[in-house]
Parts: structure tokens; sequence; C-alpha cells
């Protein structure tokens, strides 16, 4: 039986709040995606392309951007409604079955080099010890709900994981024994996430000693008040309420993997292995956290250079 997929208009607001709360983008950001996948929405209603979003070809995609240039906009508006575009599919697939992604191979205009945002390790560290604090929870399961806290962004930023996988982890993907969780990733493709014995400890003491103060009623390992499943904008809300205690001015889910991937490739890590550790099929993504600075480029160089202590 062939998949049927909500309209258009229910996947954007959901893509849309997965921007918000994962990402952490901009409001003005979110109105202009809006904005651009709506009219996206309206040409599909115009010129009848499909029945369902899961059908459209590359060349649909296509057409719709030979439509933009018609209108003769600016090179930064197109190059906008292209990763909107891509952006809302690359979600379609990733979070709601989609088969194909009609615009993976679609290109969009580098008109600037935005590197992403991530913290200092000083700034992991206050974090680290506001979450240690903990939020101020009432009630018989406070203390249940910051121990879930601190195993959420320990793991965050332990293994680099998306929330996605993070919010369907179950105990039965833990491995406290020898230190690493089995992520289903992007195309349900399985990998491996170590993590330090700290990290494995917190995550212990929240499983064995505080979940079950929650009332457990799923299998999920992450759980709200009310035993369920915690939801990506509780995560946020926990997360902006700890950065305003450490004092960061920016932080969401995505900010804890780009600061695990930049930390791990300060410290030496082969980009191979990064890659392997968040997931990614193409090598090509990896290499936007290869933005660190000329001071460890430097310190890498007389490292490893056969000559580097003498050049």
């Amino acid at each position: 039986m062939k998949n049927t997929f909500p309209k258009i208009n229910d996947l954007m607001e959901d893509f849309l709040q997965c921007q918000r709360i994962d990402r952490g983008m901009a409001e003005l950001t979110l109105s202009a995606y809006r904005t651009d996948l709506s009219q996206f929405s309206q040409w599909l209603q115009d010129h009848a392309i499909v029945s369902s979003l899961s059908d459209l070809k590359s060349q649909d995609i296509h057409e719709f951007l030979k439509f933009l240039s018609s209108l003769q906009l600016k090179p930064t508006s197109l190059a906008r409604k292209t990763s909107a575009l891509r952006q809302f599919f690359k979600f379609c697939v990733l979070e709601k079955g989609f088969e194909q992604n009609p615009t993976e191979n679609l290109e969009t205009p580098q008109l600037s080099n935005h590197l992403p945002h991530f913290l200092s390790i000083a700034q992991v560290d206050q974090l680290l010890e506001k979450v240690k604090e903990g939020l101020p929870y009432t009630g018989p399961q406070a203390q249940a709900l910051r121990a879930r806290d601190q195993a959420m962004v320990y793991i965050l930023y332990a293994t680099g994981t998306r929330v996605s996988e993070l919010l369907q982890l179950t105990p039965h993907q833990l491995d406290l024994e020898q230190g690493y969780i089995k992520v289903q990733g992007k195309g349900s493709k399985e990998r491996i996430a170590p993590f330090a014995p700290i990290a494995g400890d917190i995550l212990w003491s929240y499983l064995q000693r505080w979940r079950a103060y929650l009332n457990p009623k799923s299998d999920c390992l992450f759980l709200n008040h009310r035993g369920e499943p915690i939801s990506r904008q509780a995560l946020w809300k926990i997360l902006k309420a700890l950065a305003e205690q450490a004092q960061i001015s920016h932080l969401s889910p995505h900010t804890l993997r780009h600061s695990f991937a930049t930390h791990l490739l300060q410290s030496g890590i082969q980009l191979r292995s990064l890659q392997m550790l968040l997931g990614h099929s193409d090598l090509t993504t990896t290499q936007i956290y290869t933005h660190i600075t000329p001071a460890h480029l430097k310190e890498a160089h007389r490292k490893f250079h056969p000559r580097g202590e003498d050049l």
C-alpha cells in the first residue's frame, strides 16, 4: 500500500518548529522560510504537479526554480529559497518517512561562508556546572527531572547525537559497561556513539535510580513528568533555561552537536573518524566543521610534520 503524507502546510509547520527548536533558527529567518515554502505550495497547486509531495521529482523542483528565476529575484533571495527547499525535503526524508529527496542533487548558490555556531570549552564547562545544579523543579519528581536533564545534556555533548536521535533512544540501545549507545540515524542506519565514563555514570544514575520516579509509560529513555517521551519543545525550553543560568546567549541541541565536532577536531581527531561519529553519509558535510583556528592548524602541523619542530 502506498504511503500517504500530510499536506504541505502541516509538514511546513512541523519543519519550521524543528528549525526553531533544534537549530535555534532566528524568527526572521523562520518567517522568510515560511513565505518561501508557502510560495512553493501555491505553485504546486497552480500547476497541479502531483497529488502527493512524495511523488515530486528533481525535474519538478528545477521547473519551480525556473519560475523563480523568471521573477528576476535578487541572488540572495533565490539562494535562500533554494536553501529552504533543500532543508525542507531533507527534513521530510529524515523525520517523515519520504523515500526520495527531489532536492538531493540541487546546488544552493554559495554567497557567503556561514560557520556553524559552537560553544567554547569554557562555556561547555559552565553549562555542565549549571546542569549539575539543576533547574528549580518542585514536587516529588524534582530530583528525577534534574537527573534527566543532566543525562540529556551530557549525552548530547558527549556523543554529538541529533535531537531526533536522542529523543528516540531506548534503554536497549545503551551499553553502559562498554560506554556507548547504538544510534538509529538517518535512513535507519545504525552507528556506535561512544561516551566518556563521567557521562556513563550520569546516564546510569538517571536510568537506575531516577527514571522510575517519572512513572514510565514509554520505552523511550528520556521522559517528561507524565512518563511520556519528552518533546523537542520541552528540551528546547530546558536548554534555554540552562543557557540563561550559564550566561550563554545561544544554545540549542544542534549547538551542542557543533561543539562536539569542533572540540574533537581541535583535539586532533581525523575527519573520517568524525564523519563516522556524526553519522554523515558524505564527507563534504563533515567538512563544515573544519573551521578550527590557525593556532590549532599550526599545532597540528608542528605535531605531525616530520620536520615540524624545525620549520
